[in-house]
């Protein structure tokens, strides 16, 4: 109905109706309709055929998305599972989700990922929750969760994702569940702290999630007691600094042991930031070291047209990871991050396509808006892979920027027919 009433109104009419109801959106918080993200471009070439690589019984819309999460739960009758509210603690819990339309089947969802676009997203739903305990009461039940739905499938490593603001429990869900089915049912944690649905809970949500960053810590020190091969972990936005603080926190507690030891221990791949809100200087002189002491790489995307994060520059009178200004550094602290080839920095400024999506700021949502970003985004969050063989160039000028060339989509689906013949689809 909504379709045919809208085709009725004037051209001129309908861009008047939505500024109005994106200022209203930007002004007093809107609950947004959880979405699964596009399909990353790879999933579109006629070439490559993911779905049979699945297990049988894998083959589903449905699958488990796990989490931690510091809201308080919804009452009973009301949407959604749990608040924007401060809970009493962390609970620990498997949420199901469902993928796409309520009465679609494994194979409405396979075909819909080859003709999808940012244009017409597809609808997700959180179908319910089983909370299993608070964290340190409820660990070992969450392990075995974990640990057998790392045995359903072929994909071992697990991924845990850090949120950033305004955004609900049941969004954040889905949209790692999409994750999730482009990972081939990987196992995916989110981490979920309480943040508001108005533009101004910027200024008190993200310093107030600071409390939570030893949970984040305790967490991942949890996750590395599962039988996962890797762990990799990511935050965005403002979520970034709280995953940044609480892997110090992490290096800390094992002062004497060194990379080889830590990354044996907590087994983390890969340590990725995308449209980071943090202070640059603090994370070239504090975070770096940690995080690659503890990872196999560090992958940092960056973006000189994020609108969200030039806003919190003017706020902080900073530059921010997500959008640096390297005149903050000192030669010797380039030089310094450059000689590491273990760090690597992913401008994707100019890579063409759409850098958001709805009523998401300009530019700031570029990881899950843009296909052939979510595609390296999707390689990264499965395997430690250098750049390189991730089909980026290093951007000219730099010795540790790398950029997406204009044949990605190709050449990436090159690299995974040459490396696993299995995913040639059949004719």
């Amino acid at each position: 109905m909504r379709d045919r009433h809208c085709s009725v109104v004037s051209r001129r009419a309908r861009t008047r109706v939505g500024i109005v109801s994106a200022l209203l959106c930007v002004l007093s918080g809107c609950a947004v309709q959880p979405h699964l993200m596009p399909p990353p471009a790879v999933f579109k070439d006629e070439r490559l055929d993911f779905a049979r690589t699945l297990p049988v019984e894998l083959r589903s819309p449905r699958l488990p998305v796990f989490y931690a999460t510091a809201r308080a739960p919804a009452k009973a009758g009301a949407p959604g599972h749990y608040t924007n509210a401060l809970g009493d603690g962390v609970r620990l819990g498997v949420a199901d989700v469902h993928l796409g339309e309520p009465d679609w089947s494994w194979q409405d969802l396979v075909a819909s990922d080859r003709t999808t676009t940012v244009r017409k997203l597809r609808p997700g739903a959180v179908q319910g929750v089983e909370e299993l305990g608070m964290l340190g009461d409820a660990d070992q039940r969450f392990l075995a969760e974990l640990d057998a739905q790392l045995r359903r499938g072929r994909n071992r490593e697990l991924v845990l994702y850090v949120h950033g603001y305004r955004v609900t429990f049941d969004e954040v869900t889905v949209q790692m569940g999409s994750f999730a089915h482009y990972l081939g049912h990987g196992t995916m944690v989110t981490f979920q702290w309480p943040t508001g649905l108005n533009f101004w809970n910027y200024v008190t949500d993200c310093p107030r999630a600071e409390r939570h960053i030893p949970d984040i810590e305790r967490l991942i020190a949890l996750l590395a007691k599962s039988s996962a091969e890797t762990i990799n972990v990511m935050a965005y936005s403002c979520g970034s600094p709280l995953l940044a603080a609480a892997l110090v926190r992490l290096r800390n507690r094992h002062s004497a042991q060194g990379h080889a030891d830590l990354v044996t221990h907590y087994r983390l791949g890969n340590v990725i930031f995308v449209a980071s809100d943090v202070d640059l200087k603090t994370f070239a002189r504090e975070h770096v070291r940690p995080s690659l002491d503890l990872a196999q790489q560090l992958i940092v995307y960056v973006s000189r047209n994020d609108r969200a994060l030039g806003f919190s520059s003017l706020v902080a009178g900073a530059s921010r990871l997500g959008k640096p200004d390297i005149d903050d550094l000192t030669p010797r602290e380039l030089d310094r991050l450059a000689a590491d080839p273990r760090l690597q920095v992913v401008d994707v400024s100019d890579v063409r396509g759409v850098h958001e999506m709805g009523g998401g700021m300009k530019g700031h949502g570029y990881w899950y808006a843009n296909d052939w970003i979510s595609t390296d985004v999707t390689l990264s969050l499965r395997h430690p892979i250098p750049p390189q063989r991730r089909c980026l160039v290093r951007k000219p000028g730099t010795r540790a920027v790398w950029r997406i060339p204009d044949d990605y989509p190709a050449c990436v689906a090159d690299r995974l027919l040459a490396a696993f013949p299995e995913l040639r689809r059949s004719r």
